[in-house]
């Protein structure tokens, strides 16, 4: 009698280490538009980008060649995959493909710790398989000499990793702003390479395969826990996001952990632009980040984003909303104790048209009532 054999899953390694770019950088430093950059140009390679969600990356939609589970497969050669929770099984699954990548980028969270994510290519099942060739911070030429307190020392030690610096959105700073972010940086990183560029465009050939990065640095520097937790409020959806390296999760937490908070707006009904760029104007300074997309009454068939870095917010359409249900949806993140979900809710509630709506009703009930008050004859009967 024939007996069946087992199938074995045929499971492809490469046999040399795949290179590993690390994408890190404050909130809002432009490392998404940095990410877009790379997977619209033509590279030459097979690169798998890992991000925490690729829902905010702008994959053009001629691009796209196909979708398998948390996969988007590149016309390009590119595959762009979310990372849920755990780094190594997804380095792993992407080097195990069939037809595996000659290239890996990593994006990190806006408050992650890069040295924390490249300890983990140390772990001994990722070894044979990968190793990091450069760990590439995004600054905000504009932002960072504003940052201040535990938010600096982070954006420090992020910029302390980095073997290439993107300085972003030199195009916001004066020579007097550049020369001070530059020398900020310098103090930080004194050989670090630095490529000042506009709207995340470095050249290609100074970021991917640049050399073996300097494991060292790993060595000599404490870690550093950060948190992201989401704040409870009533009638919203909130969502907390932990960003500290799960392979240490046994440890107790030092004192200097940096913990900051996320809030998140959700609403069908259509937002009044301009009520909504007087709500942006008066967002509290403790709010670092906002990104997401936004219903709004004045264009409704059309899909708008919005990114707010610190008092700067940028509104552009994505295009059509198609089937998907018109939705705002956006979320917040900033210092620990700065972020007030009721008031942020008062203050988005308010964009709302019917709010809008109701306000300018209520003047002209005030504005009738004032009439009658001082003319009371013209409306006897």
């Amino acid at each position: 009698m024939n007996q069946k054999t087992k199938q074995v899953p045929h499971i492809q390694v490469p046999r040399t280490q795949v290179p590993i770019t690390i994408i890190t950088g404050f909130l809002g430093a432009g490392k998404t538009t940095l990410l877009n950059y790379i997977l619209n140009n033509n590279h030459g390679m097979r690169i798998a980008v890992l991000v925490n969600d690729f829902g905010s990356v702008n994959i053009d939609s001629e691009l796209i060649i196909g979708v398998e589970g948390e996969s988007v497969s590149l016309s390009n050669g590119c595959i762009c995959c979310t990372i849920r929770d755990d780094l190594l099984k997804a380095v792993l699954s992407v080097i195990q493909r069939d037809d595996p990548p000659e290239y890996i980028v990593i994006e990190t969270s806006g408050v992650s710790d890069p040295f924390a994510v490249a300890e983990t290519f140390m772990l001994p099942a990722l070894r044979p398989f990968a190793a990091v060739d450069s760990i590439v911070t995004v600054v905000d030429a504009e932002q960072i000499r504003d940052l201040q307190g535990e938010q600096e020392v982070l954006a420090m030690d992020q910029i302390s990793a980095a073997d290439i610096i993107v300085m972003n959105k030199v195009d916001l700073v004066d020579k007097a702003g550049l020369s001070a972010a530059r020398s900020f940086i310098r103090e930080v990183v004194p050989d670090a390479r630095i490529l000042e560029v506009t709207h995340g465009r470095a050249p290609l050939e100074l970021l991917l395969g640049v050399g073996q990065y300097s494991i060292e640095k790993l060595q000599s520097r404490e870690k550093r826990d950060v948190h992201v937790h989401g704040v409870e409020t009533r009638g919203v959806e909130t969502r907390g996001e932990d960003t500290h390296d799960h392979a240490h999760d046994h440890h107790e937490h030092a004192d200097h952990t940096l913990v900051f908070n996320t809030w998140t707006y959700q609403t069908s009904e259509p937002l009044n632009y301009k009520a909504l760029c007087e709500a942006i104007d008066n967002l509290p300074l403790t709010i670092f980040r906002s990104k997401g997309f936004v219903y709004l009454k004045e264009a409704p068939e059309r899909k708008a984003v919005v990114h707010i870095v610190g008092k700067r917010a940028q509104l552009t359409f994505a295009g059509p909303w198609g089937e998907t249900t018109p939705t705002t949806r956006l979320v917040f993140i900033g210092t620990q104790g700065g972020v007030n979900g009721d008031k942020l809710q008062m203050l988005l509630d308010s964009t709302r048209d019917s709010a809008v709506e109701a306000r300018k009703s209520d003047k002209v009930g005030d504005a009738l009532s004032w009439v009658r008050k001082m003319w009371p004859e013209k409306f006897k009967g």
